[in-house]
């Protein structure tokens, strides 16, 4: 096969992914707030890149009061996730919910443009772009810049640790968490294996996303396309929570990241799920339970007034 009709073909199954995935709504039992937020308020955000459109979710009125000082509420950005081809940020809707209402944050969440209609580094740029409006926005909006974070699903859980990388690189913005459920931090392979026989992220889903967003091999271990070969990760990286699971291909480099930051000192917990394959926030009831309140629990450690990183 010629590498013209190889790149047409991977076009085809990306537009395909785009609008097939969706369509698989995420059950109502995943949402474990015991506050319902108001629905949120959609904002065009000015990128390098064009306008992305983001969700804000606002505080329960009855969420923790330790989390609501003089300049605000913290505010988290949630990064979804979707082999960075599909764009549905309401898919991940149920953990923007629980971080509102049990956490007391607002959640800004970010429908940052995917593949293929567009190839690295744009949804990195597009993440960070947003993180700085975040912060320019908060003496107008209400919220507390100063307790800022970042959290991510998948690719999204990447884009968490690229909006990082480049806080570090600029100064521009300060984070005082992340959180980081099944993170993809290597794009330089697509060999990865699970105990599994069938796993979720399969070698063919790995070759799917590295030939229809990065595209040019020769770049996949630049910092921002994989950041486990950035020499400087440790040093960006905030307190970070990490999610893995047992039977997933990307798991074991989750892990190592976990087992890296907490080596180089950085605040880390770290838990991996038994028995459990690629994202399990979104395969059922009790693993999605499970990771949204420990990811709420993680921010509200870091983020409450007065907390000492």
């Amino acid at each position: 096969m010629s590498t013209r009709a190889r790149h047409a073909g991977v076009r085809v199954a990306a537009h395909l992914a785009q609008r097939l995935l969706p369509l698989t709504p995420t059950p109502r039992s995943f949402s474990s707030a015991t506050r319902r937020v108001s629905p949120p308020e959609v904002v065009d955000v000015p990128t390098r890149h064009g306008a992305v459109r983001c969700l804000i979710y606002w505080p329960h009125p009855d969420a923790p009061l330790a989390m609501t000082g003089a300049d605000g509420p913290p505010v988290n950005l949630h990064l979804h996730g979707g082999a960075f081809i599909v764009r549905n940020p309401r898919q991940e809707e149920y953990i923007a919910h629980h971080i509102a209402a049990e956490a007391g944050a607002v959640v800004v969440l970010a429908d940052y443009a995917t593949a293929p209609q567009v190839r690295y580094p744009v949804a990195e740029q597009e993440c960070f772009d947003v993180a700085l409006w975040v912060r320019g926005e908060a003496g107008h909006r209400g919220w507390d810049a100063a307790r800022m974070s970042v959290t991510g699903a998948s690719a999204g859980a990447k884009l968490a640790i690229n909006v990082c990388q480049q806080a570090y690189r600029t100064g521009d913005v300060g984070f005082r968490a992340a959180a980081l459920a099944f993170p993809v931090v290597d794009l330089s392979r697509a060999d990865r294996t699970s105990a599994k026989p069938r796993p979720r992220i399969s070698r063919r889903i790995q070759r799917l996303v590295i030939d229809s967003y990065l595209v040019d091999t020769s770049r996949s271990r630049e910092p921002l396309a994989s950041p486990r070969f950035d020499d400087e990760l440790t040093a960006a990286m905030p307190p970070t929570l990490i999610l893995t699971g047992a039977l997933d291909t990307l798991g074991p480099e989750g892990d190592e990241l976990a087992a890296r930051l907490s080596d180089a000192g950085v605040p880390t917990t770290h838990h991996c799920f038994e028995g459990i394959d690629h994202g399990f926030t979104r395969s059922e009831a009790a693993s999605a339970h499970d990771a949204t309140k420990r990811i709420a629990g993680h921010l509200v450690q870091h983020l409450r007034v007065n907390s000492v990183d």
